[in-house]
């Protein structure tokens, strides 16, 4: 049980890293291409889809889940490349 819950850890931590990683590169603006974007957030897509069973039991899965969902909606916002000025 133990060695599942370090893996568990191991899990909730990469992807938390990994959550953490995107939004650093969308707020310094290195994901201009909405392509791009959406490509990572479809990435996002399945790792919440594999994450969501946990969200019931488990309230780092479940922050994590919803965090990612915001995430994916920032992420698929026109907003930020049609107010970005073109140089």
């Amino acid at each position: 049980m133990i060695l599942e819950e370090s893996l568990f850890d191991k899990v909730i931590v990469y992807f938390e890293n990994e959550f953490a990683s995107v939004k650093k590169e969308l707020k310094a603006g290195f994901l201009d291409d909405y392509r791009e974007r959406v490509l990572t957030s479809q990435k996002i897509s399945h790792a919440l889809n594999l994450l969501s069973p946990y969200a019931r039991n488990e309230w780092r899965a479940r922050k994590l889940v919803k965090d990612g969902e915001a995430l994916k909606n920032e992420l698929l916002s026109a907003r930020d490349i049609v107010t970005k000025p073109s140089s």
